[in-house]
């Protein structure tokens, strides 16, 4: 029986429909992380508490680890080993990255900063991550640094596919972390492009890496900051809060393109992958 191959060594979080353990695999004796979802609150859409009512689909999320997988998988993106029901609970079985979530790493960074270079070669990683996932014909809709997680051989991988959509959907649903939420996705009142809404979170997760503060709170006109962003643009606020010696004029550019307001005039990620910024460092 699969559930007797694992030994369960300690409880890691507790996750919308269970929990994320830290298991050993007793054939190969490595250790894994197995996410254990509790079957009926996963068909109900409801946390295992039964509180709230949530949009997390395991099953497109099985789906979508699985189609990946099939794709060959990528070095950027979290490998789901092997998947397996038991006790009324499915178990998703990952491979295990030692240093934990990137929110982590930049907090235990000196002054929570990493330096420019560790900073921009993370990026490019998460950037070839992400466009795998897209060419593998999915939106992910809620990446941020806790959604990354990094291995023992300090290599970035995007994890947690649970608001995931089909590439070419057009969503409507409000989803995703304030930091990096979409200001189109924030606002909820029209379908909107997912592969456009990743892009701006992936340029928020840019600016955080190279200066180890937000952005913004929400993309709102009631928060200051972006309210500031809108009117005078990326490059005042870069100036106005003192990180020029941070963000480097070509690295301004790229994130100006990432973060535009409007996504029909955001770029596309294969305009970010071919931005002399990035091709410069891969």
């Amino acid at each position: 029986m699969m559930a007797a191959r694992f030994t369960t060594e300690q409880v890691l979080s507790p996750a919308l429909y269970g929990e994320i353990l830290l298991c050993r695999d007793n054939v190969t004796h490595e250790q894994v992380v197995i996410k254990k979802i509790d079957q009926d609150a996963s068909a109900a859409r409801t946390t295992v508490q039964r509180q709230r009512v949530v949009l997390e689909d395991t099953h497109f999320e099985l789906f979508v680890n699985q189609t990946l997988r099939e794709e060959g998988g990528h070095p950027n993106v979290l490998t789901m080993q092997t998947t397996f029901a038991a006790d009324g609970y499915d178990h998703f079985v990952f491979e295990y990255c030692h240093r934990g979530a990137l929110f982590d790493v930049m907090e235990n960074a000196v002054d929570k900063q990493l330096d420019t270079m560790q900073a921009e070669r993370y990026f490019v990683q998460i950037l070839a991550g992400l466009k795998f996932i897209h060419a593998a014909g999915f939106a992910h809709r809620d990446l941020s640094l806790e959604n990354i997680l990094v291995d023992a051989n300090d290599t970035c991988k995007i994890c947690d596919f649970g608001l995931t959509v089909d590439i070419n959907s057009r969503p409507v649903d409000r989803v995703g972390k304030p930091y990096y939420i979409a200001p189109e996705v924030f606002d909820n009142v029209a379908p909107y492009d997912p592969s456009k809404a990743d892009v701006w979170s992936l340029g928020i997760i840019l600016f955080l890496l190279l200066t180890g503060v937000p952005l913004v709170n929400l993309p709102s006109k009631m928060d200051e900051s972006f309210a500031f962003l809108t009117r005078f643009g990326l490059k005042k606020l870069i100036k106005g809060w003192e990180l020029e010696d941070f963000v480097s004029d070509e690295a301004t550019n790229l994130l100006e393109k990432m973060l535009c307001i409007h996504p029909h005039q955001r770029c596309t990620l294969q305009e970010v992958a071919q931005h002399p910024y990035v091709l410069r460092r891969t």
